[in-house]
């Protein structure tokens, strides 16, 4: 996974810094080298790196971003495992619950799917909800599926290269791997905060004899409130009958279908109005506040304008109403009724189900039955 090559200087001193080695070779050493230290190495590494002047930065930030297996490391200095069993094992010593982010590609590269770029982004940047990852989780994120890229050659050297679907979701698993909960899609800072911070208290409230009963009362209560908030709210499965699931998917998501669903309407026919059937959350968009560290790293990004943030705060407002009312609500009714077993079987039910791209259609919903494409697949 990690490549081992000739490191600079700064990086070398660095090493030398957090492993105590007295002389290595730059030859000797990798970012797997690093990483064996975790935490450490990254707070090492971003200490440097907030140090150096801004021609020395762009080298410590890759540097960064593979120790931290994140990209964008510099601006939430979150460490990673990869490796499930490796997460565990560190979350027993510890005394922590896992938080394990599935995604579709990659955490650690640009374009992974578009909710967990936005988690990059509008979330793990914030200071508060970094801190609260950090200090009282073990981070985990696994990769379902490499996420559908479209490359679009504008015949002047210039290149557009952009997702088109794909959703990821954040479990609470205990120490030992059980599942506890599930948070789908993206949710606004204060209620991705509020949830993490329930989420300890409920690892310590379950744990020990009865877990299963403990855990299932819980749901059956998260479940009776979340059902009549969505009653209150007119939240229903129903508007979205007789569509294909991959523009349900995008409906289910207001943040990314924006990003994704004008380039989905030129790749296929039958393709919704977004204006006019996405959910409109009635969550004043002024609910929705980013961090001065979020907004330092989006502008990195691009340029911020009042138009484009308000715009932002509407469909994330949205996405947390639509996530936590609906999908979460569903997530709650499984566990209720005692239906979640395990980690790999509530996570396929969750991407069939709730994000509608199944692991067993290779092809996410973007390639209809129906219709005739003249050419081989």
């Amino acid at each position: 996974m990690f490549m081992k090559k000739k490191m600079s200087i700064t990086l070398l001193t660095t090493i030398m810094l957090v492993a105590g080695w007295s002389a290595v070779s730059a030859d000797d050493v990798s970012v797997a080298d690093l990483r064996a230290h975790g935490q450490a190495s990254v707070d090492e590494l971003h200490k440097r790196w907030s140090e150096a002047a801004p021609d020395a930065r762009a080298e410590l930030q890759k540097a960064l971003d593979r120790v931290c297996a994140q990209k964008d490391c510099h601006a939430s200095r979150l460490y990673w495992y990869t490796d499930l069993e490796q997460a565990k094992e560190k979350a027993r010593w510890l005394g922590r619950p896992v938080l394990s982010l599935h995604l579709l590609g990659r955490l650690d590269e640009e374009l992974s799917c578009a909710n967990s770029r936005f988690f990059r982004t509008l979330l793990y940047s914030d200071d508060t909800i970094a801190r609260i990852m950090r200090e009282d989780y073990v981070l985990h994120w696994h990769s379902v599926r490499p996420v559908p890229l479209v490359t679009i050659e504008m015949g002047d050297g210039r290149v557009i290269r952009q997702t088109i679907t794909g959703n990821s979701a954040h479990y609470l698993l205990s120490s030992d791997g059980a599942v506890l909960d599930m948070l789908p899609g993206l949710y606004s800072p204060d209620a991705f905060r509020e949830r993490l911070e329930e989420w300890v208290q409920l690892d310590r409230e379950v744990a020990g004899p009865r877990r299963a009963m403990k855990l299932q009362q819980y749901h059956q209560l998260r479940f009776g409130e979340t059902n009549a908030r969505a009653i209150e709210l007119g939240i229903s499965r129903a508007q979205y009958s007789g569509q294909q699931p991959v523009w349900i998917a995008q409906q289910q998501a207001r943040s990314k279908a924006a990003i994704e669903i004008p380039m989905m309407r030129q790749l296929q026919r039958g393709g919704v109005d977004v204006a006019r059937t996405l959910p409109v959350a009635r969550a004043e968009s002024d609910e929705v506040r980013f961090s001065e560290s979020t907004l330092a790293l989006m502008r990195t990004k691009q340029t911020l304008t009042d138009a484009l943030l308000d715009n932002l705060r509407r469909t994330v407002a949205s996405d947390t109403q639509t996530n936590e009312y609906d999908l979460h609500r569903r997530v709650h009714e499984w566990f209720a009724r005692g239906e979640v077993t395990d980690l790999q079987s509530l996570n396929e039910r969750v991407y069939d189900e709730l994000f509608q791209t199944p692991s067993s259609d290779p092809w996410l919903g973007l390639v209809p039955e129906s219709v005739f494409v003249a050419m081989k697949e």
